[in-house]
């Protein structure tokens, strides 16, 4: 787009925006890359959940079709489920730095062209926006980035498995008699027993609640990382 096709008041804008020529294209193509940027990095993450609920589900399903399943492949079931979340952990802290890189464009950037006298610190975040394209550095750690993603999605996964885990013992291969005789099957046959299976699984899980209840919301996690990019408490 030239000036020529402009209207007055914007070719008027640009003119004493003092920018140099090109810059603006610039800018917007910039935009539009960071915006494919963050739809691939979505992709993925959908990717990566789906896998993990067709995982616990084909799993669950297949524990549950026979009772010479033995039940510890529910466990192995939660291990994949963990996996899953340190893969999607990764991915997730691309995709937020893909958002923070676009919030900064849309904030200060696309404000600034709508409403001139709403822009400030023009050359703070001009400055901050340019070393991150030089240094690339993602604004959230791996450890919050799982806390996130099992918050979002993975925690009824596990909350799901570990149910299925418990019915398995309970019904295969008959209903157990007694708390006694459900206790029993929690070993797995003389490599690891009933206690150290029980204690695992269930720190496992209330491990997973706590982290859950004590982590953000995504906005909270993003106005902490543009105060903490600002320099400011």
């Amino acid at each position: 787009m030239n000036r020529q096709e402009l209207l007055p008041e914007d070719a008027a804008l640009l003119s004493r925006s003092g920018e140099p020529e090109g810059f603006h294209q610039a800018m917007v193509h910039l935009y539009r890359g960071e915006m494919q940027r963050m739809t691939v990095w979505r992709s993925r993450l959908d990717t990566t959940s789906n896998w993990a609920i067709l995982l616990s589900t084909g799993m669950t399903t297949f524990a549950l079709g026979s009772p010479g399943i033995p039940h510890f492949i529910l466990l192995l079931g939660l291990a994949l489920i963990g996996i899953c979340i340190f893969i999607e952990a990764r991915r997730f802290r691309h995709l937020l730095h893909s958002k923070w890189r676009l919030h900064v464009l849309e904030a200060h950037y696309f404000s600034g062209r709508l409403c001139p006298t709403s822009s400030d610190g023009k050359a703070s975040w001009r400055e901050e926006l340019a070393k991150d394209l030089e240094r690339p550095c993602l604004t959230t750690g791996t450890f919050m980035a799982l806390r996130m993603r099992l918050r979002s999605n993975y925690l009824l996964l596990v909350y799901f498995v570990s149910a299925v885990w418990l019915a398995k013992m309970f019904v295969h291969p008959q209903s157990a008699a007694d708390i006694y005789e459900f206790y029993a099957r929690m070993a797995v046959a003389e490599l690891l027993p009933s206690w150290f299976v029980a204690a695992s699984a269930g720190l496992f899980v209330l491990a997973a609640t706590v982290l859950v209840v004590r982590t953000p919301s995504e906005e909270t996690v993003g106005r902490m990382t543009m105060r903490e990019r600002r320099g400011s408490p």
